[in-house]
């Protein structure tokens, strides 16, 4: 059977040449427009001359497709090809070509539009009918979108009788026994069998072939059958992804792929995730993968320009073999993204909507205002007691000396029930609606397919007054204009606006920080109106902190607005047989503004609101980044003989990125109505300009031998603007082979396992992404002050080098080692992949010190090395096949160790901030990111614990305990050490999908073993200071000898001793996780009911999303981390957004 395959792409400028670009897409969507709409009845006006001589069949038929936009579709054991025929025609209609063409045999033809079905009368006829009771039947094939399904092949079990589906996906059968078995069979779905029994008509649901061998893949620069793979490339499809309530792309990878590594490390509305693939790769530049959308390599940009619902396969490219295509930007993995195309066929129109609720998945723990104020009291008295001789807890609040953290606040004690007990946790969540609307036309004929589609997604946050909204449009039209001229344009936009809050540390506004920071006792709202403050109870140096109010810090305006527009375009010419070049231009247009404005009614770090016109602050910004994209590739494929295949692609791209960057920020506003920055009495104003560009030479070779023996090779050259001048090219090559020892003459008898595959790589990726910017190799200029004249002399403005250029400065490389095993096994009900990894990653780009005398402090240079070694275990499962009932199962398992190998010049180790001072250390022989401070032994439980173990100097009984790594029996700085690491042992996946008749269930379950958290967040809320709210955790602390709490909590104390609230492992907790990601149960209408409503299928589902989270953590979330993507301080905990458990109903209804 034969079935044609479809490309896509398009194209733009910069900026300021917008409105030329928007005039040539409408051009161009249009002109896909009247491609669409030229499908008539164009059998009835093309006329045809040929003249063949015993020529083959579909040597015949290959020369009408050729010659016109005709299509056959046929099935190659009903239809004879390889018959010897003549022909001569001339000037001819389609329709007395093919009768001349099938004079005096048993073919039969159908024409629709362009489609053109050929059958074999004979079998159809009847006029060799099989003996016995003989028997008719219709139907309708369909795949899983309800879309009819043309040229599925339809044959009666044990015989040649059959026919194939039409262009609607009806077939009609006759003349063949009672009690027959249908075989319904498509490229890419799963083979059917269907007894026919007394059914006068049958429907047809196809379902991809999620393992089979024959499965098509996107790899960089092309497709290749999934049995000749010789690369570490695993992928998911649109059905895996269909139902989640996402809002970003990357969301839909998690445990879903060995290797992958998905954390969504803030929950923000419409926020994404941090990606790893096959762990961190480098410590100053990028560890997120390279993302591909059909394609386009983007440059600095995100996924967000991508709609998930139109997604229609994920691949990711592990190994060196496959992401070494991509140079100097594969090192991290690639993650390909192919948008859905349209289909040959009649119109479909898909809508899918949802809508739910969200709330927080989990509270924290806290103390109701009758435990606080206890706890306050104790912590004040403990250090009055301690600092003033025969001081006693009775003592009264008068006579106690002022601001030495001896006083808490009176009301304590004359009207502690008169106080509020406010749940600030309550204040700021909310339950908030979700809701999703797409709409989606596609269909098509052999010569032009396309798709179009639209959709709005709100979604509020469940922090108020947070949201997100996205409006996106969608147009990928590909036609093929001649016999040898193929174009395709694929345009999206997008525009999406969202308020955010800010997360961190109270005193900058952070608004879960202050929630769980602020004392129960606090109102929201005073009497009058105004925001409540813990300001009120603040006296400097005694009382309470003066947290911000987080309901206050949440109307602080933090608006952003993103416009993006990515284009792309391409035409593919067929040269000769086997031969194309394809050439493609797209451009990448994203516009970012943010509007920010604190208002005088928020309160502020301990002051009381309304505030000073001086509070009044603004800020005004715009980024716009534009990145255009030129590739030119030929293509070749080939066979020798019966047993040689060749595939190969070469060629030449170039990219270019541009950002420009505006901000004017300003403070002293006369009011809080008018917030333009030009209102402002002190005025500021700054402004960026970066570039990079990119020019690359890439070929790559697929070799075959017997469909057994493998050969992959492929080379990139990558010139890149941001490197020295002695180091502007990077050579990356890679080499993989494959054995399908299956395929063997003595593998032929054991029949228990098939597709067996051994394979293996070896290749050289780069990284050309670094936090020095784009001219970290240049030596900079900055301003500067000079003084001139004699005297004083006069100070005159100036500039000068600020940086030391390195002309050697380069990208930093990956040397990957892979080792892959695939099988089937259990009838090919089991699909079973292992990899195992080593990925040596050397000239680290870091910032080293430089000797003064150049002049400098610093220096980036390529200096350091870092190794991680993985495996990787992948368990496809068809556990259940039946006619009714069927259940596929997914488990995945992944294995990563991460080693520093060499830092600078003295291998000093790196320390980091991961929310406040050193937090981490990155240290040689350690993995990366580790957690830095003092390790907790226990807590001093009396005084002769005190006496006989090393402390600090202030260190006093029931204060804690630390090791003494040093061992000079004093606790300080220097015993600081390793306490935890972020990296997990292993995280894995196991997925489960169900139907039954018309019922569906799926069930997504993710896990991650062995990581921790550093809790930096308990420096407020587990401080042990009184001032501020607490963890219901700090009720087992210690308070006496006979009342010594759990041995880990130390006492209450206004004013910390003994290094109570510095970094330790006091705050560093388990974060492993088993999170149920989505369940999601739905009910596809019956065929007929559907039609009654007008409508070809229609789907109704239940889905929750984030149900539970099983995990020890105390937080909200696992899988935090607070410097989000940065792999030197990850894993911390200090405000960020919490996670959402999402409830969602759904429509899939297919016109």
């Amino acid at each position: 059977m034969k079935k044609n395959r479809e490309p896509w792409v398009w194209d733009s400028y910069a900026l300021k040449k917008c409105l030329t670009i928007m005039k040539l897409s409408v051009f161009l969507f249009f002109l896909g427009i009247i491609q669409v709409l030229a499908i008539d009845s164009y059998s009835q006006q093309t006329r045809l001359s040929l003249k063949f001589s015993k020529a083959s069949l579909e040597r015949v038929l290959d020369e009408i497709e050729n010659k016109s936009e005709f299509y056959f579709l046929y099935n190659q054991d009903i239809v004879n090809t390889k018959k010897v025929v003549d022909l001569d025609v001339k000037d001819e209609k389609i329709q007395d070509v093919l009768n001349a063409l099938f004079a005096g045999t048993n073919i039969k033809y159908t024409i629709s539009e362009r489609q053109i079905v050929l059958t074999n009368s004979e079998n159809q006829s009847g006029l060799n009918p099989p003996s016995g009771q003989q028997k008719s039947v219709t139907g309708k094939v369909t795949d899983t979108s309800a879309s009819p399904l043309p040229g599925v092949s339809v044959v009666v079990k044990g015989t040649t009788t059959g026919t194939i589906t039409d262009f609607d996906g009806n077939f009609a059968l006759n003349n063949f026994p009672q009690n027959s078995t249908l075989v319904f069979s498509f490229v890419g779905m799963k083979t059917q069998e269907i007894s026919v029994g007394n059914k006068a008509t049958i429907s047809v649901v196809m379902e991809d072939e999620t393992v089979g061998i024959d499965e098509v893949v996107a790899i960089g620069y092309g497709t290749v059958r999934k049995k000749d793979l010789t690369g570490a490339v695993s992928s998911i499809g649109t059905k895996t992804i269909k139902d989640l309530p996402i809002s970003h792309p990357s969301q839909a990878l998690q445990g879903q792929i060995a290797g992958v590594d998905v954390k969504q490390s803030s929950a923000t509305p419409g926020g994404g995730t941090v990606i790893r693939v096959r762990g961190a790769g480098s410590i100053s530049a990028s560890s997120s993968p390279l993302y591909v959308v059909d394609g386009y390599p983007l440059g600095d940009q995100n996924l967000n320009a991508v709609n998930p619902n139109d997604i229609e396969s994920i691949e990711i490219l592990k190994d060196a073999s496959a992401a070494a295509i991509y140079g100097s930007r594969g090192a991290n993995g690639v993650v390909l993204i192919t948008t859905k195309s349209g289909k040959t066929g009649k119109l479909n129109i898909n809508f899918d909507v949802y809508a739910g609720v969200q709330q927080v998945a989990k509270k924290m723990d806290v103390l109701n205002r009758d435990q606080f104020i206890e706890f306050s009291k104790e912590a004040f008295n403990t250090n009055y007691i301690n600092k003033v001789p025969g001081a006693k807890a009775t003592d009264p609040l008068s006579l106690r000396p002022s601001a030495s953290r001896y006083k808490y606040p009176e009301v304590f004690d004359t009207n502690p029930t008169g106080l509020p007990n406010t749940d600030w946790q309550d204040e700021i969540f909310r339950t908030a609606p979700v809701q999703n609307y797409q709409l989606s036309l596609s269909g098509g004929d052999a010569k032009t397919q396309y798709m179009f589609s639209g959709g709005y997604y709100s979604q509020k946050g469940i922090v108020i007054n947070t949201d997100y909204e996205r409006y996106n449009a969608r147009a990928k039209v590909d036609s093929k204009l001649t016999d040898f001229l193929k174009i395709g344009i694929n345009l999206t936009s997008y525009y999406s606006q969202e308020n955010r809050l800010n997360e961190g540390h109270w005193a900058s506004d952070g608004v879960v920080l202050a929630a769980l920071a602020t004392a129960p006792l606090v109102p929201v709202y005073n009497p009058d109106g105004t925001f409540g403050s813990q300001s009120v109870y603040a006296v400097q140096s005694d009382g309470l902190t003066g947290v911000t109010n987080a309901v206050a810090n949440s109307t602080i305006k933090n608006y952003y607005t993103t416009a993006r527009v990515l284009a792309n375009m391409y035409a593919e010419i067929d040269l000769s047989k086997g031969l194309k070049f394809k050439t493609t231009i797209g451009g990448d247009i994203v516009n970012v503004r943010r509007t920010n404005f604190r208002p005088s009614t928020v309160p502020a770090n301990g002051v009381v609101a309304p505030l000073p016109s001086t509070y009044r602050s603004g800020i005004a910004s715009t980024n716009q980044n534009f990145n255009w994209l030129n590739e030119n590739t030929l293509n070749y494929s080939t066979k020798f003989g019966t047993k040689h295949s060749l595939d190969a692609v070469a060629g030449f791209t170039v990219q270019k990125n541009i950002w420009d960057s505006n901000e004017a920020s300003g403070s002293d506003f006369p009011d809080d109505i008018i917030q333009t920055i030009g209102i402002a009495k002190v005025k500021t104003g700054t402004s960026d300009r970066s570039e990079w560009s990119m020019i690359s030479y890439l070929g790559r070779l697929n070799y075959r031998f017997m469909d057994k023996y493998y050969l992959t090779a492929s080379i990139r050259s990558d010139g890149s603007s941001r490197f020295g001048k002695n180091k502007k090219y990077g050579y990356f090559p890679s080499a993989s082979i494959a054995w399908r020892a299956s395929e063997e003459e003595f593998m032929k008898n054991i029949t228990w396992i098939r597709n067996l595959k051994v394979r293996t790589s070896y290749g050289l990726t780069g990284n050309n992404s670094m936090s020095g910017g784009n001219y970290a190799s240049i030596g900079l200029v900055s301003t500067d002050n000079y003084v001139f004249g004699s005297g004083v002399g006069s100070v005159v403005s100036g500039s000068s080098q600020s940086t030391i250029q390195n002309d050697n400065l380069s990208w930093e490389k990956t040397k990957q080692f892979d080792f892959g095993l695939e099988f089937n096994i259990l009838s090919d009900k089991l699909f079973f992949t292992a990899d195992y990894y080593n990925r040596l990653t050397t000239d680290l780009l870091l910032q080293v010190d430089v000797p003064a005398i150049t002049g400098f402090t610093t220096a980036w240079q390529n200096i350091g090395e870092m190794r991680n070694t993985g495996l990787e275990f992948s368990l496809n499962a068809r556990v259940l096949s039946k006619a009714k009932l069927k259940w596929n199962s997914n488990f995945n398992i992944s294995f990563n160790k991460n080693k520093v190998l060499a830092l600078g010049p003295q291998g000093d180790p790196i320390r980091s901030n991961g929310g406040v001072g050193d937090t981490h250390i990155t240290m040689i022989g350690k993995p990366i990111g580790n957690f830095y401070g003092y390790k907790q032994i226990g807590v001093y439980m009396n005084a002769a614990d005190l006496t006989n173990n090393p402390k600090e100097g202030t260190s006093n009984v029931g204060d804690v305990k630390y090791l003494d790594v040093t061992k000079d029996g004093v606790i300080n700085a220097n015993d600081r050490t390793i306490i935890g690491n972020n990296n997990p042992d292993f995280t894995y996946g196991f997925n489960n999908t169900f139907t039954y008749k018309n019922f569906d269930l799926s069930v997504m379950v993710y896990g991650s073993q062995g990581a921790e958290i550093l809790h930096l967040a308990k420096r407020f809320y587990e401080n042990m200071e009184g001032n501020q709210q607490q963890l219901t955790t700090v009720l087992n602390r210690w308070k006496s000898e006979d009342n010594p709490g759990n041995g880990i909590i130390p006492r209450a104390n206004a004013l910390t001793t003994g290094l109570n609230n510095a970094v330790s492992s006091r705050w560093v907790e388990n974060g492993s996780f088993l999170k149920i990601s989505n369940i999601t149960f739905g009910y596809n209408l019956p065929e007929n009911l559907a039609k009654q409503f007008k409508m070809q299928a229609a789907r109704v589902y239940l889905s929750g999303q984030n149900l539970y989270t099983f995990t020890k953590y105390s937080g909200y979330n696992p899988e935090v981390s607070y410097t989000g993507d940065n792999v030197l301080a990850p894993g911390s905990d200090y405000g960020g957004y919490p996670t959402a458990r999402i409830i969602s109903i759904g429509f899939n209804l297919t016109f």
